[in-house]
């Protein structure tokens, strides 16, 4: 068994253990010292998908037809189209390519309007969300040092928010077992991406802990999850948070605040929780000795960024006590 299959099955069995009711407080300290066995990796050539071209060829294709298909009758209601395998197959790869043209504009815009407007079949939408849910996607390079790998992980959770969405406002497609099997996947990226980069030079955005923020959200709607459940995702959350040692600065940090202190308005189960971490955070300042590298003082200015963007939101939109607690504290840590 590798460190990593050994990390996944300590979180699956950190998830039952909430779901037993048998930890709570000491959730967020079992998940950092699992994720602290996890040395770091050394870096590997990242493959990257090589038919841009082609898989743009094919977009333009598709987006043409459909072009015709609106002209030919406004209002229609049941469009005559279809996207093959073959295609997706091609198109969705290009989820991991660096150049914005084939990944961002290409192939993610097309994605998400086949989507969004009912254009892939049932199948091919559980194809999508297993693929991109794979261990191969959503953790691919993901211990190494940063590198071209962060375009695949974070973009399979972008598209993969846009299936949670549509498995639950539309006609769901995706099982009791894939939604098991995809909040695991989830929680587990989520409490290990370590790569903070927002907008990259000519590469455009890789941005993975907005697309954590927005894959969490939905998964937080899901009207049938178990509190346990989403209390696992919360702290995973907050555990990959709490080992972060690059900076958010465009936004992500604001999303992730927004996100966790709108489940913690749900009920004092979360509320709680959230308010026992963020102490938690203010112990490992007090007790630890001073930051004296640059990944520990990242640590501790991301962390002050995240009290203040709790003091940034309304008070409605925040539980009383986190709110009086961050206040009380915001002088210690600006």
């Amino acid at each position: 068994m590798t460190e990593f299959e050994k990390l996944k099955q300590e979180f699956v069995a950190l998830r039952q253990k909430v779901r037993d009711g048998n930890v709570f407080q000491s959730l967020g300290n079992l998940m950092a010292e699992a994720l602290r066995e996890m040395p770091p990796k050394q870096a590997t050539e990242v493959i990257l998908p090589v038919d841009g071209e082609h898989a743009l060829q094919r977009i333009q294709e598709y987006t043409h037809q459909l072009d015709l298909i609106a002209e030919a009758d406004p209002d229609t209601q049941h469009i005559d189209f279809h996207i093959t395998d073959t295609d997706l197959h091609v198109i969705t790869a290009q989820l991991a390519n660096p150049l914005p043209q084939y990944r961002d504009t290409g192939a993610f815009f097309f994605l998400s309007d086949m989507v969004q407007n009912d254009l892939l079949a049932p199948e091919q939408l559980r194809w999508l969300a297993e693929y991109l849910s794979s261990d191969e996607q959503l953790f691919s390079h993901i211990l190494e040092p940063h590198n071209d790998g962060i375009y695949r992980r974070s973009f399979s959770v972008m598209i993969l928010s846009l299936l949670l969405y549509a498995n639950r406002v539309k006609q769901p497609f995706l099982s009791d077992g894939q939604l098991d099997d995809m909040i695991d996947q989830i929680a587990l990226y989520a409490a290990l991406e370590r790569d903070g980069r927002g907008f990259i030079g000519q590469n455009g955005w890789a941005h993975a802990f907005t697309h954590i923020g927005n894959a969490a959200a939905e998964i937080f709607l899901m009207p049938q999850l178990m509190r346990a459940d989403k209390l696992f995702l919360m702290s995973a959350m907050l555990a990959g948070f709490r080992e972060l040692s690059d900076p958010l600065t465009f936004g992500e940090t604001g999303r992730l605040v927004e996100v966790l202190s709108k489940l913690a308005k749900q009920h004092s189960l979360y509320s709680d929780y959230m308010l026992l971490t963020l102490k938690n955070w203010r112990k490992d300042l007090v007790t630890q000795t001073p930051p004296k590298t640059q990944a520990r003082w990242q640590q501790f200015y991301n962390r002050s960024q995240f009290f203040h963007e709790i003091i940034m939101l309304s008070p409605s939109d925040v539980p009383k006590a986190i709110t009086d607690y961050v206040n009380e504290t915001k002088n210690y840590l600006s």
